[in-house]
């Protein structure tokens, strides 16, 4: 199995063949609990499917259940590709198998399936677990772009182009947990704004509540954005193309609300993110902060992830599904200023 650099990307045209290394949120990795002993998920790539936008999403989740994030590649054996995923198990309408699991440390999960007569497949995983515990926050940005870009770029519908696979009523319902944490007028920053449809959705959902909302859009992609300004005209000026971790508008503007979802950046830096996203936020204001995952998916609420790196979370709220795919937490800044780190945001909450 030749070890392919983790920058370099395949011709798309001459990958027929995948094998998936599966890591989950806890950093274990996943293989299938199969009859003849455990496997990696792999598969063919379809006629007509791009490995990276098609066969990377289907095969996993085709033959073990599971949804990835983001997709990365790091060997290649001639038209056969290995790549590393990290994303969660998968229980949704979508086509998907429903199979047991065997979970661990990337070195017990290759040593079971070097044991199950699957050398190669214990390679991959050593060399999966080489290449995506070494991932640097550039490579990391650039697999979010690779893969988004091209998704919602060519998705049929307004929600699809925002990366939604259903309609108007479930988005309602999975997004609409965000206004929750709004409580007054002002401007709403979008940080990963795709093609813009949530800047307008908090803006009327907003609007039914009684607040008015002046709505902004920052994303990593230029193609997303360009898409955003042509659908948006009359906001195009307010839409630009930046990294969560570091944009910073022209002339120091501040927002009333700053949205800003946690898989935006490494989750090594989450809590460099949370800073940031609140050093965005005017007086007065609130950091809204959300995580979404599929159906079946194992996170936790995104209010005991924000604790848990030492915010002090004031509000939260979720889908209103009851399915656990979608939540939103907030961080109010208070009148005399915005806090710089967390702990003065805990100094704030709790008079210390």
């Amino acid at each position: 199995m030749p070890y392919r650099p983790a920058e370099t990307d395949p011709d798309p045209d001459a990958v027929r063949r995948l094998t998936i290394v599966p890591f989950l949120p806890d950093g274990h990795c996943a293989v299938i609990d199969a009859t003849d002993g455990p496997r990696l998920p792999h598969g063919a790539v379809a006629p007509g499917e791009h490995w990276l936008v098609d066969g990377a999403q289907r095969v996993p989740l085709e033959t073990a259940g599971y949804k990835p994030q983001r997709v990365h590649p790091f060997a290649a054996d001639g038209d056969h590709l290995y790549v590393w995923c990290d994303g969660d198990r998968y229980a949704g309408r979508r086509p998907h198998a429903t199979v047991p699991w065997i979970t661990g440390n990337a070195a017990s999960i290759a040593d079971r399936l070097a044991a199950a007569g699957r050398p190669d497949q214990a390679i991959a995983v050593r060399d999966g677990h080489r290449s995506f515990t070494a991932q640097t926050d550039e490579s990391y940005y650039a697999d979010n772009r690779r893969l988004l870009e091209p998704a919602y770029l060519r998705g049929d519908t307004v929600w699809a182009g925002s990366g939604f696979g259903s309609g108007p009523d479930e988005w309602r319902a999975r997004r609409s947990m965000i206004v929750d944490g709004v409580h007054r007028s002002g401007t709403f920053l979008d940080v990963g704004c795709a093609n813009g449809l949530l800047m307008e959705s908090v803006r009327e959902w907003a609007a039914e509540r009684g607040h008015t909302l002046e709505p902004y859009g920052v994303d990593l992609a230029p193609g997303l954005v360009e898409l955003a300004r042509s659908r948006l005209p009359h906001w195009a000026d307010r839409i630009a193309v930046g990294n969560a971790i570091d944009w910073r508008p022209a002339h120091g503007r501040l927002f009333a609300f700053v949205h800003l979802l946690l898989d935006l950046v490494p989750a090594r830096r989450r809590a460099d993110l949370v800073r940031h996203g609140l050093s965005l936020v005017e007086p007065d204001g609130r950091l809204l902060v959300s995580v979404y995952q599929p159906i079946g998916g194992s996170l936790p609420g995104v209010a005991e992830l924000v604790r848990g790196l030492g915010f002090p979370v004031v509000g939260e709220s979720h889908a209103r599904t009851g399915d656990g795919t979608a939540s939103t937490a907030w961080l109010t800044v208070p009148p005399s200023g915005r806090p710089p780190n967390a702990m003065l945001c805990y100094e704030y909450k709790f008079g210390l």
